[in-house]
């Protein structure tokens, strides 16, 4: 009747669930899906209907004591909507309805309804369900996807069957067992739910089992949503309670508890009491507490507790001795170290890369060279690969012994593992540690004995060889790159550009130039930036006009530094007004002068007696809103100095103080001069601030 079929066709006949289906789905549009299952027993049973619609909404229908209760259930809240008599039914009833875009695949979707059901069938009146047993009751709680709610069904259920319905200790302890594992994941309102399923226990009577404790303890500290020390404590306090006494698995979950929240003196207590009482851990929790108590440098306890472990006839793995090396390794025994090492050879545990690299540590941490690679070599013979941490903390010890030459040693043990990887690395390390010959002796040897190249090594060695000047072996380098499969990129150009800049190779400036613009990559930004202050460095001020306006044509345009590059290539050697003329375009272009650009002028123009155009580009700097530095107020007081402005030096020292800037050594040689008036021009060798270059300028010298 409720499908649709009635009497039209006889018991078990054909089409009658086709027909029911198409009668239902026909006379209601909003219907998307319908579909019925039962459960059928001696003295009792299950009938469900479930479908989906556009509308959401939950619909619970039970039977009890020959009334249909119905409850109307919207967003996770509930609301009882009817209550009417029925004389026959004596089964259980309930209609779920999703909302149709929640369903995705079919199969999974009706079999989460059919356990839903059953979940809210089996709290409705647990009474009448005694068939189920625990296993079905375990499998349909262990299946509810929501754990609020589920906790909020229970309070509905209950609602409906306040005279007779109870919770009992059994479904308590399965919801626990759900919002514990939810406590690790989404759901950080758990605890709270924990607390309220924990006051329904006590406003109903029901006292938990230690069983209910494990779970409780088992939540702390487990993952971002875990409890802390004052939930613990709560529910350590339901032990007394409730009357119970602790197992061998509620120590153990209790020091493993206290563990998570980083405290191992209670937990090493609570083992204390532990071993008291007769009982013993595991080899996971003996891990547990060895590692926290290796990690807080408390040696003689976990000495005690590895002792313990062994008296208890639980043997320990490779993670515990790899625990007690590190331990002994720390503390200066490295000796200590490798007997852990040769007893967990002789209990016949295989040893790991961690325990490899643990017990290479130790006795890289006691200086052990010779003992360190003979455990390397044993390493190696065992088929256990090295990885970078491995070679890192080798070359770290031999560095320090200052046996570097050893490391071909350590190569030769090695070598059919080593691959480009390793290579780089060991390059790369070398090169920080600032043993720039013996990397680029062992890229040599990477080179020669590899097909192809590695990119960061070669950037590596290229940086070295550029920062020490090396730039005939950087720029062959460079052209040899290609023949190991590696693209030359602008990174590696420009750093051999500015090398090439500094030492004024100019001729392999423009030799490597046309390389790169032959056979790539294209220049870039910084390519340009570095061209033009390298030509401006010495005095090539047609090429790096040229190289400008090629950029300025081109698709890269030119930036605040190309401009400041330019100015200063041009105002350096004389040219103020074209240099003048290239600020103006800037402007014109949208591009704001910074504080370098301003300081290059006003030092051009001071420095050609030029003070009125000096202090006009400063007071234009002021307008502007860009502050000048200390840089900037010293290039100009030594300007008005030397012109005689000693009132307008004076002026400018007291604005510079008022902006805030702290004199240097500079500010105060020309005070000195101005309070002085004694003078006595010197040749000097001064580097530029701003440019980085040195050059020959007249200073006075103060006589007092």
């Amino acid at each position: 009747m409720l499908m649709g079929g009635g009497g039209s066709f006889s018991a078990g006949g054909p089409g009658k669930g086709m027909h029911s289906h198409l009668r239902v789905l026909n006379e209601n549009p909003a219907m998307q899906s319908f579909s019925a299952f039962s459960s059928l027993y001696n003295n009792t049973g299950l009938f469900g209907i479930h479908a989906t619609t556009k509308y959401k909404f939950w619909i619970c229908v039970a039977v009890h004591h020959k009334k249909i209760h119905v409850a109307l259930i919207t967003s996770g809240e509930w609301e009882p909507v009817r209550t009417c008599q029925t004389p026959r039914l004596n089964c259980h009833v309930c209609v779920q309805m999703h909302s149709g875009s929640e369903v995705r695949d079919k199969t999974t979707y009706e079999s989460h309804v059919v356990r839903s059901t059953i979940e809210i069938q089996n709290r409705g009146n647990s009474l009448k369900l005694q068939h189920l047993g625990k296993s079905t009751k375990s499998a349909v709680l262990m299946n509810l996807e929501s754990r609020i709610l589920a906790v909020r069904l229970l309070r509905v259920v209950a609602y409906m069957f306040r005279l007779s319905y109870k919770h009992n200790l059994f479904s308590a302890n399965k919801l626990l067992v759900k919002l514990s594992k939810s406590t690790s994941t989404s759901a950080p309102n758990s605890i709270t739910l924990i607390s309220s399923l924990l006051d329904d226990m006590d406003r109903l009577s029901i006292k938990g089992s230690i069983s209910t404790v494990n779970i409780l303890i088992g939540v702390v500290g487990s993952g971002s949503g875990g409890c802390g020390v004052v939930e613990l404590e709560r529910w350590l306090g339901l032990v007394a309670k409730w009357g119970l006494t602790f197992t061998a698995y509620t120590y153990k979950c209790l020091v493993q508890a206290w563990l998570r929240l980083g405290d191992t003196e209670r937990a090493f207590g609570v083992y204390c009491q532990m071993k008291g009482r007769g009982y013993g851990l595991d080899v996971f929790g003996f891990n547990m507490l060895l590692d926290s108590l290796a990690k807080g440098e408390k040696v003689e306890q976990a000495y005690k507790v590895f002792g313990d472990m062994k008296r208890k006839h639980c043997e320990p793995d490779e993670y515990t001795y790899t625990i007690m090396i590190r331990m002994c390794g720390k503390s200066g025994k490295a000796d200590e170290a490798l007997k852990f090492f040769q007893e967990m050879l002789s209990k016949g545990c295989a040893p790991n890369l961690i325990a490899y690299n643990t017990l290479i540590q130790a006795l890289a941490r006691n200086g052990m060279v010779d003992k360190l690679i003979f455990v390397f070599s044993k390493m190696v013979e065992n088929d256990c690969r090295p990885n970078e941490f491995t070679y890192s903390v080798i070359l770290d010890a031999l560095v320090t012994e200052g046996k570097l030459g050893r490391l071909d040693e350590v190569l030769q043990i090695s070598k059919r593992f080593l691959n480009r990887s390793i290579y780089a690395y060991l390059v790369n390390t070398l090169n920080r540690l600032g043993h720039a010959s013996e990397a680029h002796r062992l890229f040599c040897s990477m080179w020669n004995f590899h097909d192809k190249g590695d990119r960061d090594a070669c950037l590596s060695v290229l940086d070295r060889l550029c920062s020490a000047g090396k730039t005939v072996e950087a720029i062959d380098l460079l052209t040899k790159i290609n023949e190991k499969g590696i693209s030359a990129d602008t990174i590696m150009y420009n750093m051999v550009f500015s090398a090439l800049g500094k030492s004024k190779q100019i001729s392999h400036i423009h030799d490597l130039y046309l390389q790169m613009k032959r056979d790539g990559p294209s220049p870039d930004m910084f390519t340009y930036n570095i061209l033009i202050s390298c030509f401006g460095r010495v005095g090539q001020v047609e090429d790096a006009v040229r190289l400008f306006e090629e950029m300025d044509d081109g698709d890269c345009k030119p930036d605040v530094i190309t401009y400041n590059s330019l100015i200063n290539c041009l105002g350096k050697n004389g040219d103020l007004d074209e240099a003048h003329m290239r600020f103006m375009e800037m402007k014109e272009k949208g591009l704001n002068p910074d504080v370098i650009t301003y300081s290059t002028l006003i030092e051009c123009f001071g420095k050609t007696s030029r003070v009125e155009m000096a202090l006009s580009l400063f007071n234009q700097m002021l307008a502007e809103g860009c502050f000048p530095n200390t840089v900037t107020y010293n290039i100009l007081l030594d300007c008005l100095d030397k012109c005689g402005k000693t009132t307008e030096a004076l002026e400018l020292y007291t604005k510079m103080k008022q902006q805030g800037l702290t004199p240097d050594s500079i500010t105060y040689a020309v005070l000195e001069r101005l309070q002085s008036g004694s003078h006595k021009a010197v040749r000097i060798r001064r580097q530029n601030p701003i440019t980085g270059w040195v050059g020959i300028c007249l200073v006075e010298q103060v006589w007092v």
